[in-house]
């Protein structure tokens, strides 16, 4: 929304908005309707041109996303795909251009990636790449999702090591989940649990209790 109003406003006029904006209600309550007089007051005033672009009335009140919502294009991502692209056509993994990559990119190059993939492609991105010895919790997280999809056993370790250590309910939830599509799946999640349980918040554990109940039925 921020960036859409920038775009159509313009970056000098808005950004003296956003200070002006700032400086005025600098430590005060602020409600939807208010803020939406202030930039009618301040920014759009009688534009009936500036109005329709802006579109803020499905932005502020509507559901979804409104069609002005600006498409964002990175060229680090699409440096990413080219690699899965070319790894998926044979170019070993060891080849791929990756250096300098930082983690939001390899969490990108993990989330691009084919759900099934054999032991044989799972085995050479982890000795490439050395996914299932990631100090970084993103990174291990998008790796863990197709060490299950895939059932790679070399990996199990580090799934109930990560389950057993991290305890934030986004990386855990999805897992249990994905563990609990399988009766295989669904006994190793009960086993690490017994172990994780203990260290978890009641909100997470209350959570997987409910995934592995459902799926034990």
């Amino acid at each position: 929304f921020l960036r859409m109003m920038e775009e159509n406003i313009g970056r000098e006029k808005w950004d003296t908005f956003l200070k002006k904006y700032f400086d005025r209600f600098a430590f005060k309550p602020m409600i939807t309707k208010r803020f939406v007089e202030y930039v009618q007051e301040e920014l759009i005033r009688n534009d009936s041109a500036l109005s329709k672009k802006l579109k803020m009335d499905p932005w502020i009140y509507g559901q979804g996303i409104p069609d002005n919502c600006p498409v964002i294009n990175s060229d680090a991502f699409q440096k990413v795909d080219v690699q899965v692209a070319a790894w998926m056509k044979g170019t070993g993994a060891k080849k791929l251009e990756t250096k300098n990559w930082v983690s939001h990119q390899w969490i990108h190059f993990l989330r691009t990636l084919p759900e099934k993939m054999s032991r044989l492609q799972m085995t050479e991105l982890d000795q490439a790449f050395r996914f299932s010895n990631s100090g970084n919790s993103e990174i291990a997280f998008a790796w863990l999702v197709h060490v299950i999809d895939n059932n790679y056993s070399p990996a199990y370790d580090q799934l109930e090591n990560f389950l057993v250590n991290i305890g934030r309910r986004k990386f855990v939830e999805p897992l249990y989940t994905r563990l609990a599509k399988t009766d295989a799946g669904l006994d190793m999640a009960k086993r690490i649990y017994n172990k994780a349980r203990p260290g978890y918040h009641s909100i997470t554990y209350l959570a997987v209790d409910k995934i592995l109940m459902q799926n034990s039925k």
